[in-house]
């Protein structure tokens, strides 16, 4: 590109940068939502710098989630609309001056809001685009836009401290049945002690449950929903990191790819896989509660983990969940798989608002 085009696009980056600014700091409830190309364009601690600068809330919609993990930044937890936490649906919808940085407007993310996102009232930053209200600029990249905010923002009058999320921790270890939300508590509780993994999430019910986990880096199909993610997904972190992941994954998802596994050893890689177990298809349950094709049968895939080379557990309770958890975090040099069984009718309460609110649309 010819170097005066350039300076032009730095330039108008600047005048749409101030009036960014001036917009958020006239609004009484400014909210940051962060998207995927804040990743994308590796912006993250500077847009957790600018956060704190401005001391406004921030949060990630549900294909951002796990952005700014890794920053310290005024993080209030991930927007899902009915299928999320109140009070931050409340946060999102309520906002005079919202304002999406690197977010991409889609049914993922905001096909199940309470009301729909006031876009008079809302600024949408993309990569060589900035639109304010019902005007867009062209050719606006987002690293300069974000440079020009750097430089010029000051804290905002009317920002007001939101607490973080607290995630669901504490499991109790007794013989109760697992639930969705015992897996979630029982992984923040590992990784209160060993450490925080980087996470790959299936579909189903695992996508939802992942929603309780700490901030972490996360990965998942969120966007095409396509099953059978995590696993390769799991195996991918390890091979390019070499940080050991935490795969949380369904039993029909697992059926379809978790044989990836059998590479492990070979590789040398070895990923602790919770597989959540209800022998049934979980996703279409929850919007099919009476469908009798959801079943698929039950099987033993602790079994079918020693045979591929790692080691495999059963469990049944929350005591043995804890125990097995562990023991898998604490082995290293294969595979651990924790074959989690839990009722077929026992979801999440994220899927079941999920549902709810798909069924009101």
């Amino acid at each position: 590109m010819h170097p005066v085009r350039i300076r032009m696009r730095v330039l108008e980056g600047s005048y749409q940068g101030i009036e960014i600014l001036e917009r958020l700091g006239e609004a009484r409830h400014p909210v940051l939502m962060v998207g995927v190309e804040v990743r994308r364009f590796g912006l993250e601690d500077r847009v957790a710098r600018l956060a704190r600068t401005l001391r406004i809330p921030v949060v990630t919609s549900f294909l951002g989630r796990g952005l700014l993990a890794e920053a310290d930044a005024p993080l209030a937890g991930t927007y899902m609309g009915l299928a999320g936490d109140p009070e931050v649906t409340a946060l999102v919808e309520d906002s005079d001056g919202l304002f999406l940085l690197g977010e991409i407007l889609s049914d993922t993310n905001f096909g199940v809001s309470r009301r729909r996102i006031d876009l008079r009232r809302t600024i949408q930053a993309l990569d060589t685009q900035v639109t304010i209200s019902y005007h867009t600029y062209p050719d606006i990249p987002l690293e300069a836009l974000v440079g020009t905010l750097e430089r010029l923002a000051r804290p905002l009058a009317s920002a007001t401290r939101v607490d973080p999320r607290v995630s669901p921790c504490g499991m109790p270890r007794d013989d109760a049945p697992i639930v969705p939300g015992d897996v979630a508590a029982a992984l923040n509780d590992l990784m209160s002690v060993h450490g925080r993994f980087p996470v790959a999430a299936d579909v189903g019910d695992c996508l939802f449950t992942a929603m309780d986990l700490v901030d972490t880096d996360h990965v998942a199909s969120g966007y095409y929903a396509t099953m059978g993610f995590a696993v390769p997904a799991a195996i991918g972190i390890q091979v390019a990191t070499g940080r050991r992941p935490l795969a949380i994954v369904g039993d029909g998802a697992f059926q379809m790819t978790g044989w990836e596994l059998g590479h492990c050893r070979r590789y040398g890689l070895d990923p602790i896989v919770v597989v959540m177990n209800n022998a049934n298809w979980g996703m279409l349950s929850a919007f099919r509660p009476d469908a009798r094709y959801t079943d698929i049968g039950e099987w033993n895939f602790a079994a079918i983990a020693n045979a591929l080379g790692g080691r495999g557990q059963r469990v049944e309770t929350r005591a043995q969940l804890a125990q097995a958890l562990e023991e898998g975090a604490s082995t290293r040099g294969s595979f651990q798989l924790i074959d989690v069984r839990i009722a077929k009718d026992a979801l999440s309460s994220r899927l079941r608002r999920f549902a709810a609110a798909i069924g009101t649309k």
